[in-house]
């Protein structure tokens, strides 16, 4: 977020600016990036004599120019001229911008910061240390799928130390785990610097900077802010230029200037509040992390549950509840086959003691019959004597001349056949019966009771049967539905171990009462975003009117846009390694004043690919520096050009940063008054290092912040995984990590990375303000030669101001060595009573 002072206040007082002597003719700064085949190699000499030069990739100043410059003449820049019109400079820096634009990286609208952490005090961070951090316009905390699906976040930052805290955060759920942000990605910046060349109106003081003139400078430094004009201000490390730029800032917003002051600190990426502060954003992340509670518990459950079947879970409970059933069922089937069978058995019983009592019932029934039978033809017999004594009476009392005689003789012979029979049947009857029982009733009775045991059981027979019957479906019903064997009893058990079923319930009722949780989400996420794009426009709008109302407006060159000439002054911070065309674009904004601040020992401007070097307008308005450009490339240029103030007291560094800054040639730092900045060299002796080792002695050491600096991007992963949850320690390059000053710098000289990195190495060096620690090996060192990083240390080491630690002594403790008289051996020569072995 860029830093608008809305009032001009009071700075602190300090950093007193005044010219001083300086040490002048070092090698290093003799020859310009534009001479080397790398815009930060510097040729290494065994011999501190300067050496010709073969080979010129100078562009702003001739070989001729250099040349005078070189034997103590005035530099007079005139390629302006000679290439002739007021505009063709801007033309000609538009053609080098757009030449690297065509290879620029097209960026999506959001890149991926990194992931999300926790602190163990409960703040949100991202790690982004190594990684260059451009403006960033808006924050959000989304998923991996990025802020356009799903949740996003809004948030509010703070970088500091390459850590993105952030602010406000409030509740997240569980898939915002990723910080995702617009960032103003280097094809936007040269898009923008590239239109705005082409249409820069009339700016006088760019185009007397493009000329490499520059107006007369102040008294000093913080006089030279107040001087209508273009000018330089140079200043080594830790010299005060922020704080004097700051200074100089405030005063001028006092006096009613607007002022407009650009610096290449990182620290002024901090996201808009205006997304975060709307009423409805903490009630929406609420409702949106309870829904995201319940997707992750369906997830989970889901997790748990994965492979498992419900279903088959109830056939396999409802085949091991067919077979325990069974069993209790075929257990009963036998009870009541058993009460079957004797059912049955007293059944049988009573069917044959009913067929005997009936056989004997029938029996003295028949009998019964045969003596009625007897009764009435007796009866009959004695009515047929009765006829036959009538008749014989009859044919007695008549005479012999009866006329009915004759009938009465046929009657008389048919009644005595008829008494004949009567008497035979009866007789036959009386032979036939054999006895006459007297119990008939006790006969009846017992027929009667054994009909009736009969029928009870048979009854409970056939109950017994029908229950048999039914037990006997049921067990085949059962078999043919399936009983459990051993694989599901091992099925169900594992199920139930798990408690897989009560999951499986958990689910199924978080289903039921989410089943709309998806037109929910849906419509929070949506409200969520509103507020988030609702936020960044009011961003855009504050930072639009910022730039047109505010006196002071801090902001950095990526997102300077054209403002025609809107501002009064422009206080160009720390530009000793700006490119020339971001420069000259800043100072098209001023109407009266521009002064850019800077350090000659920055390292020189990049342009990618490399082969673009190559072109004549890249390298004279791109790789060109702003000092370079005005002919500026040794302290005593500084000292000796009338447009550039210099600041020549430093603050920060000690006389052992001096002393190694002098043996690799760069005479420009003087140590500060009462400074002292110990060094101490960490000896490998060869031996790899154990990172995470160190990384805990560092921690011990730099209590008050630092940061440990690698040669190249390659070193950065391997110490950030080491310092993971070290937060007070940076890792980067010196590109990187954009502190300028810190209490414990920390180099790692283990690589050939820093042989062709002069300037990045006295830039690292420089920033030390009380410890720095040099990781390499002592023989590396000793053996290195003059004019190379080590070979400055190993200066620095002969002349007794350095201190050696072996790494692995720091590391690991020696192990106390015990003499040999100390040990006492005692021997015994008996037997023990446990039968163990004596000694």
């Amino acid at each position: 977020m860029d830093v608008h002072c809305r009032s001009a206040g009071s700075l602190d007082q300090g950093c007193p600016v005044a010219y001083g002597s300086l040490r002048a003719g070092c090698r290093l700064f003799d020859v310009p990036a534009s001479l080397r085949g790398r815009s930060d190699r510097m040729p290494v000499k065994k011999t501190s004599t300067a050496a010709p030069l073969s080979r010129t990739r100078m562009q702003g100043v001739t070989r001729r120019d250099y040349l005078k410059r070189w034997s103590g003449a005035p530099l007079v820049y005139s390629g302006w001229i000679e290439r002739g019109g007021m505009t063709e400079w801007r033309q000609q820096a538009a053609s080098a911008v757009e030449a690297e634009l065509e290879h620029a990286r097209q960026s999506e609208e959001w890149s991926l910061l990194g992931p999300l952490r926790r602190t163990d005090d409960g703040d949100y961070v991202v790690d982004l240390r190594g990684r260059r951090i451009r403006p960033l316009n808006d924050i959000r905390l989304a998923g991996a799928d990025g802020p356009r699906q799903g949740a996003a976040i809004p948030a509010s930052t703070v970088f500091e130390r390459g850590l993105l805290w952030l602010r406000d955060v409030g509740p997240l759920p569980p898939e915002c785990d990723r910080v995702w942000a617009r960032e103003i990605t280097h094809g936007e910046v040269l898009e923008r610097l590239a239109r705005g060349l082409r249409e820069l109106g009339d700016s006088p003081l760019a185009e007397k900077f493009a000329k490499g003139a520059l107006d007369a400078a102040g008294e000093d430094a913080y006089t030279t802010c107040f001087v209508p004009g273009v000018h330089l201000v140079w200043g080594p490390p830790g010299s005060g230029k922020t704080h004097v730029a700051a200074r100089a800032a405030a005063e001028l917003a006092r006096q009613g200037k607007r002022v407009l002051l650009l610096t290449a600190d990182a620290a002024s990426v901090d996201a808009s509040l205006a997304a975060v502060d709307h009423p409805e954003r903490i009630g929406l992340q609420h409702d949106l992390t309870e829904l995201s509670e319940v997707d992750s518990a369906l997830h989970r459950l889901d997790s748990q549950l994965s492979g498992y079947d419900h279903e088959e879970f109830l056939a396999a409970e409802r085949r091991i509840e067919n077979g325990q059933r069974a069993a209790a069922l075929e257990a009963e089937f036998c009870r009541v086959r058993e009460r079957h069978w004797e059912a049955a058995r007293d059944l049988s019983v009573a069917r044959e003691t009913l067929r005997l009592a009936r056989r004997n019932h029938d029996r003295v029934a028949s009998e019964h019959a045969r003596r009625t039978e007897v009764r009435v033809l007796t009866h009959r017999l004695a009515r047929v004597e009765e006829r036959l004594t009538e008749i014989r009476e009859r044919m007695r009392s008549h005479s012999l001349l009866y006329r009915g005689r004759k009938n009465d003789r046929r009657e008389l012979r048919d009644v005595e056949n008829e008494r004949r029979l009567l008497v035979s049947r009866i007789e036959d009857c009386r032979q036939r019966v054999n006895m006459v029982s007297d119990d008939v009733r006790r006969l009846k009775s017992e027929l009667d009771d054994a009909q009736r045991r009969a029928d009870e059981l048979e009854r409970a027979e056939s109950e017994v049967r029908s229950q048999l019957e039914l037990l006997r479906d049921e067990l085949v019903r059962l078999h043919a539905a399936g009983i459990a064997d051993e694989s599901d009893h091992r099925y169900y058990a594992g199920c139930l171990h798990r408690n897989l079923p009560q999951l499986h319930a958990e689910r199924e009722a978080l289903r039921a009462r989410s089943k709309h949780r998806a037109a929910l989400r849906g419509r929070f996420e949506e409200r969520l975003w509103w507020i988030g794009e609702h936020g960044y426009e009011l961003r855009s709008e504050d930072e639009a009117w910022w730039w047109q109302t505010e006196p002071v407006v801090v902001s950095t060159m990526e997102r300077l846009a054209p403002t025609g000439r809107g501002f009064d002054t422009v206080l160009i911070d720390d530009a000793g390694s700006a490119r020339l065309c971001d420069v000259l674009f800043a100072v098209a904004q001023a109407r009266e004043t521009a002064v850019v601040f800077g350090d000659l020992a920055q390292p020189w401007p990049q342009v990618r690919p490399e082969y673009l070097e190559q072109l004549p307008e890249v390298g004279q308005w791109v790789l060109s520096t702003p000092f370079s450009h005005c002919g500026i490339l040794t302290p005593s240029d500084a000292y000796a050009h009338p447009g550039c103030a210099v600041l020549p007291q430093q603050y920060r560094v000690g006389p052992a940063i001096q002393a190694i800054a002098d043996n690799i040639g760069y005479m420009a730092l003087a140590a500060a008054e009462r400074g002292h900045t110990d060094v101490v060299l960490l000896d490998t002796a060869g031996e790899p290092v154990e990172r995470a080792a160190l990384a805990r002695l560092l921690v011990e050491a730099v209590e008050d912040g630092g940061a440990v600096l690698v040669p190249t991007d390659e070193q950065i992963d391997e110490w950030r995984q080491v310092l993971r949850d070290t937060l007070t320690v940076d890792v980067g390059t010196v590109a990187t990590v954009t502190d300028h000053e810190l209490a414990t710098v920390v180099i790692d000289l283990t690589t050939e990375g820093w042989y062709d990195r002069v300037r990045s190495f006295l830039s690292g060096i420089a920033r030390a303000r009380d410890r720095l620690y040099l990781l390499a090996d002592l023989e590396a060192v000793t053996s290195a030669p003059t004019g190379t990083p080590l070979g400055a240390v190993n200066a620095l080491y002969r002349q007794g101001g350095l201190q050696v630690r072996r790494l692995a002594e720091g590391l690991i403790p020696q192990q106390r060595q015990q003499s040999a008289t100390d040990w006492t051996v005692t021997v015994i020569d008996r037997a023990t009573s446990d039968g163990t072995m004596t000694g």
